[in-house]
């Protein structure tokens, strides 16, 4: 991504890492701008097929740039924001509301980059970058009117051949955004119906996600700090770290340890001083440079 932002885009470095970028509408790999001043995704699940969807706060690329910056500011001083949940509302009343973030960190980029500065933003593919494994088809919450039967089973992109987020292969997703599968120290690993949880928010929603790939999702993340703390282990001689960090019984195929129960009171932190902590990360950054 900063290659194709940052080289020539007629250079044949520039050129080459323009094609390996993952667009959202891979037809649009030719209109890509020249000057790249952002990488965004949708936060489509939440939209209704037809209407404008807001940007997805949880991740963002930018390029420095002070006049972006002061428009932006513009913007929200004008404050020209219209309350409601019509095609005529948000931000300068052009349909750029009525979700969640709308009138913050999720409706004003999308406000700015497609109507104040139109052709300067590339929006990724969503299931592969700053993934979230959410039901992207019109079929319940959020945002599901009844009424709209016509638009039931959509993709709420509202074009045909919809990528589903919640079947993606996880070697082709490049960042993870932890939202509706539940934060990995929530040890949320709870379906719907069939078993006792502590709380809502232990449980992987069926409306808006997929159990079983929720499951490989929070494991790729526990998958990760097992890896962290064996390199605890490499470089303080203290095994500890494994025995007393990975001793949670729940659903250790998944949590690997690191949950003693679900809910995030069940969580097994990294059982390792602030000083062998700061110790693996000087050695990490050095032996990823």
């Amino acid at each position: 991504l900063f290659d194709a932002m940052l080289l020539p885009h007629d250079s044949d470095e520039g050129k080459a890492a323009r094609d390996r970028v993952e667009l959202e509408y891979p037809d649009k790999k030719q209109t890509m701008p020249e000057n790249i001043q952002a990488y965004l995704t949708r936060d489509y699940h939440q939209v209704i097929p037809g209407r404008k969807a807001a940007f997805q706060a949880g991740f963002i690329v930018l390029k420095p740039n002070q006049t972006v910056f002061d428009e932006y500011l513009e913007v929200i001083r004008e404050g020209n924001y219209v309350e409601g949940f019509s095609r005529e509302n948000g931000w300068g009343g052009k349909g750029y509301g009525g979700v969640v973030g709308s009138m913050a960190m999720q409706g004003l980029p999308a406000y700015y980059y497609d109507e104040i500065a139109p052709n300067t933003s590339v929006e990724l593919n969503g299931c592969r970058y700053n993934h979230m494994g959410a039901n992207i088809f019109y079929e319940d919450v959020p945002n599901f009117i009844r009424k709209y039967t016509d638009l039931h089973g959509k993709c709420r992109r509202n074009v045909e051949g919809c990528e589903d987020c919640r079947k993606t292969d996880m070697s082709l997703i490049k960042n993870i955004h932890f939202t509706n599968c539940r934060k990995p120290w929530n040890c949320a690993g709870c379906k719907e119906t069939g078993e006792q949880c502590s709380g809502k928010n232990n449980i992987i929603d069926p409306r808006t996600a997929d159990y079983e790939h929720c499951m490989y999702v929070a494991r790729t993340w526990h998958e990760m700090r097992s890896d962290l703390e064996r390199q605890i282990v490499a470089l303080t001689g203290n095994d500890q770290v494994l025995i007393e960090g990975q001793k949670g019984s729940y659903k250790k195929d998944v949590f690997m340890g690191h949950c003693d129960a679900d809910g995030q009171i069940g969580y097994v932190p990294i059982a390792a001083s602030t000083e062998n902590m700061a110790l693996t990360v000087t050695h990490v950054w050095k032996e990823t440079k």
